[in-house]
């Protein structure tokens, strides 16, 4: 719970050299724009106040390769999408904190920044596939027991993210920050708060005449805290590239050093207990070589070949018994963890037809294992549908379907199945689930309802967050979801989405509603060149108790749930951007996964600054 205060505000870009798509024009990319940014000032229609006619010549190079990115199949005119600049408008600190936007998505953490934090949909945590630039992140660490730790994806070093909504997966779709402009751009970030709190970030990149790109970023942060984990860490992204009318060939690589201590538990009904957050010390990374030809967004064929690897690396000894249970080996010093993954992708696109298929080698302990998918996606006015079948690489099987029917323009409807068959019956039988919503716009506002179901189903343990935890089934339930956006009066609009299940289950509150008021303003009576921008926000997130398992009860542990307030504050001078959010700003006591207690009255402000030398 420690994300649910961040807002979904998208920072109008900075007008900059429009990009240059090379000699084939491009269509404009399926996944639009977070639909719940603000709507833009009359006379905002064109991104760029700069035209390519007042440009040098070969001042915009042809771009850099970007990954496939899903069609939107969200209703109401949702779409959760974000961009590089409303990825740092959000307040989002990790990728945990942006997600927790997301209807369905309960976000689990043992504290600030440094701890460990999952995205659980519907209840289950490991639904979260993470994909970046194409390559999916494989969990590797022991430490995680196979589900995605949130809070150490670099969000820092994207550009975009497009979160794929399924009845039965939560699928995010990263990109990394690319350059495509012969003038060097620079950007520093500096953030300071509560908890000692201290982050700094930078970046460089330029292209070259003849179609070469360089690119390094990094960003340092640290924490101290009495009652989270905390500590510090230092990532650092590079990029080589080169590009030229429909080819594109770059090499990429992040790395970061992680350094966390122990974190406490049962700070809030009792005593402090030896299962808290274990401490880690070590090192992650992820680097890949693309070759690449045209644009997935583009009408036409598409290919991308990548050489990946992922790192993970443990030098200190961690563990609190030091013993190997339920198939997760324990910690141990100077323990590495590496993994090449070799994925061919390709598509292509007729008009609303978009066919792609992916199929990925593993080399894992010295075997070679492969995994394929498919998809294909059909939209116009009317119908939009999309379907994913995919072996992953334990063998289950995926199937996913959703759709979205137009029938009038105030009317949406939607619907989405899933079913994963494991290929290990250790992993338990095959479970499905299932989505059906509805939404009608009344005067510019709509209004949404909806029934979410899914079967019983074998989940992994959050042992990162308890050691002691197991296997467990969760028995079959069924949910209501609502959910209510538009304007309300002059300017300032709201956003609520709630969902009610007919009983809490481990990792799923039994209610949560989510709320969010906000206004922006570019001002352009009085500030007519766009040098000055506006975006206040107001958010609330409630929820009851989630719940962890203990010796064969499921509901041997209770968090305690919570009324959460929180805003945030963004205003933009000319190319700096001053920020000041307040998080839990009533003080309330809470937690998000049990026995660990939240951090209280949070205060975060810095000041973002980009420029072109």
């Amino acid at each position: 719970m420690g994300a649910p205060l961040v807002g979904r505000a998208q920072a109008v870009p900075l007008p900059r050299p429009p990009a240059d798509t090379g000699k084939t024009k491009s269509k404009p990319d399926s996944a639009k724009v977070d639909s719940f940014t603000f709507k833009a000032a009359p006379g905002l229609a064109k991104k760029d106040s700069i035209t390519k006619d007042s440009i040098a010549k070969d001042t915009i190079k042809a771009p850099l390769a970007r990954a496939f990115a899903p069609a939107n199949l969200e209703i109401a005119q949702r779409s959760w999408h974000w961009d590089r600049d409303s990825i740092f408008a959000s307040g989002a600190l990790t990728l945990g904190d942006l997600l927790s936007v997301v209807p369905g998505v309960t976000t689990l953490t043992a504290g600030f920044l440094m701890a460990p934090q999952v995205a659980a949909l519907n209840g289950d945590p490991s639904a979260t596939k993470l994909y970046l630039d194409g390559v999916e992140l494989d969990q590797i660490q022991p430490r995680n027991g196979g589900i995605a730790d949130l809070a150490f994806i670099p969000l820092w070093t994207l550009e975009d993210i497009t979160v794929e909504r399924t009845a039965g997966q939560l699928r995010v779709h990263m990109r990394t920050w690319r350059v495509d402009n012969t003038t060097p751009q620079t950007r520093v970030d500096v953030l300071s708060g509560s908890d000692n709190m201290n982050v700094f970030r930078g970046w460089y990149g330029r292209r070259f005449d003849n179609g070469l790109a360089i690119q390094f970023s990094g960003q340092q942060y640290s924490t101290v805290s009495s009652t989270n984990p905390y500590g510090d860490n230092l990532g650092i992204m590079s990029r080589i590239g080169w590009a030229r009318g429909s080819w594109s060939v770059d090499a990429m690589t992040v790395r970061q050093t992680i350094n966390r201590q122990k974190g406490p538990r049962g700070l809030l009904f009792g005593p402090a207990t030896s299962d808290g957050v274990p401490a880690f010390k070590g090192n992650e990374g992820t680097a890949y070589a693309r070759i690449a030809w045209r644009d997935p967004a583009q009408d036409g064929p598409w290919l991308q070949v990548i050489a990946a690897s992922i790192r993970a690396a443990e030098d200190h000894a961690t563990s609190s018994t030091g013993t190997t249970v339920a198939s997760v080996p324990g910690d141990s010093v100077d323990t590495l963890r590496t993994r090449s993954e070799y994925t061919i992708t390709g598509g292509i696109s007729r008009g609303a037809l978009r066919l792609s298929g992916t199929t990925r080698v593993r080399s894992v302990d010295h075997h070679t294992f492969f995994s394929s998918g498919a998809r294909a996606e059909y939209a116009n006015r009317f119908v939009a549908v999309g379907a994913v079948a995919e072996q992953a690489l334990d063998l289950t099987k995926y199937t996913d379907i959703t759709a979205r029917v137009t029938p009038r323009s105030w009317l949406n409807i939607g619907a989405a199945a899933s079913r994963a068959s494991p290929g290990d019956s250790a992993l338990g039988p095959a479970y499905s689930s299932a989505r059906l919503e509805a939404a009608f716009k009344f005067r510019d506002r709509w209004i949404s309802g909806g029934i979410v179901t899914r079967s019983a189903q074998r989940m992994l343990p959050l042992i990162e967050m308890d050691t002691s935890l197991r296997r467990f089934t969760v028995p079959a339930a069924t949910g209501v979801t609502v959910g209510f956006r538009g304007p309300v009066w002059r300017g300032w609009e709201i956003d609520i989405d709630g969902t009610s299940w007919q009983d809490g289950a481990p990792y799923r509150p039994q209610q949560q509603l989510r709320s969010r008021l906000w206004f922006q303003s570019w001002f352009l009576e009085r500030f007519p060149r766009k040098n000055f921008h506006l975006a206040v926000e107001l958010t609330n997130d409630y929820r009851t108790a989630a719940y962890l398992p203990a010796a064969g009860n499921l509901f041997g542990q209770a968090s305690r749930g919570g009324n959460i307030w929180g805003s945030n504050v963004e205003i933009r001078i000319s190319s700096a951007v001053i920020s000041w959010q307040y998080r839990n700003m009533a003080g309330y006591q809470y937690e998000s996964v049990p026995g660990y207690l939240m951090p209280r009255l949070l205060n975060i402000y810095g000041v973002r600054w980009e420029f072109w030398n």
